[in-house]
């Protein structure tokens, strides 16, 4: 059905179409179509919704944010976006899940916790100080508002007092202790006896008929996966940014158009004496505002206001500091907070200031001059922010481009690279699990390799691989998946056959020297029997490297030895060799070997190990009773 639309959507039938198209939009209105309408509900958690614009805007936030820890190391194939879209989703349901049990707890977080809480993110310091002009350059780069950022920290900081106050409510008794430390430092005393499956390779071959049984039975072994050869056109921001030259007006309007950006406003470090109100009506506010008043005849007095605030402020963010905020500029704070302190010359301390925290006295410790850099100073920045700005919104036209050319000529990708001037690149063949041998990774083989494109003969749409480089591509070529004929693996199978017949040889061996063992002969006199070589007797934990993992496993799993006496077990390993165990003693570990230091850190460590468990079972336990609703047909854009 698609591709019939596709190739007559030309001439009559498109008018039909758009003539089809126009009732619903006079029905119900062209914002219903465009999203301007009520936003689609992605999940609903006890009544309180998650909206397609947030969740979108938490995803890509999420995807930046990876983008940027990553730095070079960074590309969009390496997540199956599906995967992390669902992963987000989750994330959103299980914090909305936190915040409303905070709620009902009656957990708050202050604004002097949030405004502490930003002041100390390192990228908004300059030289250790929190720096209002990065704050703000940073939040733009983000996408957030101040408003929509100060909300995030603060469900964030309410997150984290619920978090810690489950995790840290756990506590280790001493048997818990004392169990844990003598199974995790437990040693054994281990010898064994090797019997290589290499030593056990017949020159008989295997018959035909075992080889024709073996590949009936595991061809899944032998085939050639299914595999396609893709032509496609890439489109990169890079080559778009080398042939943007602005001349000089342009470069001004573009400065003219961005001034704030090359703006300093003035800003000021102060630091406050918050007095609260306790209670309510004029007596309360009349009692705080003569306490504000008592503080600042202090100070007039002579008295130092850092000690004063240290003294009596009631701001838990400022007071140990001498009610240091830090810098300050215009619009950072409440209104008659911002009123007062720019008002003010620098070492003079306000009358009592009113806000909804209560009385303030404020004084302006440094004085920053606001500036304006001139259009010559940052002409060379101005060009590269304009080429790159240019390029952006090229990349976006040609990309609009370009999904419109794959479209409207969807059995070839020759007049999307005619249009738009690009070169049509031919893949070498690809399987599933090519996705390192072009670009786009894991998205461009889903896409080759998709209904529309691989049956349908479609040009794919268009792949994101990252923000600046994008791509279409078309089948070239496909090949179905199919079995290597039996003469292409007959030797493959021969020599799998030997081996499997060498272990099973190595293993009846050993078994059959078993019996001997546990009636009393030693590993030393079996190996000189068998002119094999024995791994003397010693002592290994859980996790020693010497082992492999396999005898190891099995070690720790066999019964404890009564007495003097030695248990005797075997194993095979994934290799088809086969050990011999003797286990000979077992000392448990014991906390008499630690020092007080290294005992209560163990203490704390698996108290927070158990705390975590404890928080996983609140949150699963917050999930079980609420009513979490993920809005069908919303969900399978993420799922």
């Amino acid at each position: 059905m698609l591709q019939s639309i596709r190739d007559r959507a030309q001439g009559w039938f498109a008018w039909v179409i758009v003539a089809l198209i126009s009732v619903p939009f006079a029905l119900w209105g062209i914002q219903e179509y465009l999203g301007v309408g009520a936003q689609p509900v992605i999940a609903s958690i006890n009544g309180q919704d998650i909206k397609e614009r947030e969740f979108e805007n938490t995803y890509h936030r999420f995807r930046a944010n990876l983008r940027e820890q990553l730095g070079d190391a960074y590309r969009a194939d390496l997540f199956d976006e599906a995967r992390l879209r669902e992963d987000v989703l989750q994330s959103m349901v299980r914090d909305r899940l936190i915040s409303q049990a905070a709620d009902r707890m009656g957990l708050r977080i202050s604004d002097s916790q949030v405004r502490g809480a930003i002041a100390g993110i390192p990228v908004f310091q300059t030289s250790g100080q929190f720096d209002p002009a990065a704050y703000k350059r940073v939040l733009r780069q983000l996408g957030y508002s101040e408003q929509e950022f100060q909300e995030q920290i603060r469900q964030s900081l309410l997150i984290e007092q619920v978090t810690s106050a489950v995790t840290n409510s756990e506590l280790i008794t001493q048997h818990e202790l004392n169990e844990l430390k003598r199974l995790r430092d437990q040693r054994r005393e281990i010898s064994y006896l090797l019997f290589p499956a290499a030593d056990f390779i017949t020159s008989e071959a295997a018959s035909e008929d075992e080889i024709k049984a073996y590949y009936a039975a595991n061809q899944s072994r032998f085939m050639l996966p299914e595999r396609v050869r893709v032509d496609y056109l890439e489109l990169k921001m890079s080559q778009l940014s080398e042939s943007v030259t602005p001349d000089e007006e342009e470069l001004r309007q573009f400065y003219e158009d961005r001034q704030e950006e090359y703006v300093t406003p003035e800003q000021r470090r102060a630091s406050h004496i918050l007095i609260t109100i306790d209670g309510e009506g004029e007596a309360a506010e009349n009692a705080a505002r003569n306490r504000a008043l008592k503080a600042r005849k202090r100070i007039q007095d002579g008295e130092a206001f850092a000690t004063i605030a240290k003294e009596l402020s009631q701001d838990p963010g400022s007071a140990a500091q001498g009610g240091d905020l830090g810098f300050v500029e215009p619009g950072m704070m409440d209104l008659s907070f911002d009123k007062a302190l720019f008002a003010l010359a620098k070492g003079e301390v306000s009358e009592p200031v009113r806000t909804d925290f209560g009385f303030h006295l404020i004084k302006v410790t440094e004085v920053r001059k606001g500036s304006k850099e001139s259009f010559e100073a940052v002409k060379d920045a101005l060009q590269a922010a304009y080429s790159s700005s240019e390029a952006e919104r090229q990349f976006f036209r040609y990309s609009e481009r370009l999904v419109d050319l794959a479209f409207e000529h969807p059995d070839s990708l020759e007049p999307a690279a005619e249009s738009l001037g690009l070169e049509i690149t031919t893949s070498g063949w690809l399987s599933r699990a090519d996705a390192n041998k072009i670009p786009g990774g894991n998205r461009a083989i889903s896409s080759a390799f998709s209904d529309d494109v691989l049956l349908e003969g479609n040009n794919s749409g268009l792949i994101e691989i990252t923000p600046d480089h994008a791509m279409v591509l078309r089948v070239y070529a496909h090949e179905e998946a199919a079995a290597r004929p039996l003469d292409q693996v007959r030797n493959e199978i021969i020599s799998i056959l030997a081996q499997q017949q060498a272990a099973r040889l190595a293993e009846e061996k050993a078994q059959s020297l078993l019996p001997r063992l546990r009636q009393g002969e030693s590993l030393e006199q079996l190996a000189k029997e068998a002119a094999l070589k024995i791994e003397k007797a010693r002592m290994v934990a859980r996790g020693d490297s010497r082992l492999s993992p396999a005898i190891a496993q099995h070690l720790f799993s066999m019964p404890r030895p009564e007495g003097d006496a030695t248990v005797f077990d075997g194993v095979a390993l994934p290799n088809g060799d086969f050990v011999l165990i003797a286990l000979h003693r077992v000392e448990d570990g014991s906390l008499d070997s630690m020092d007080e230091q290294a005992l209560q850190s163990l203490k704390a460590s698996e108290a927070r190990a158990k705390g975590r468990d404890t928080f996983e079972f609140f949150v699963q336990l917050l999930k079980d009773t609420s009513e979490v609703v993920i809005n069908k047909p919303q969900a399978q854009k993420y799922n």
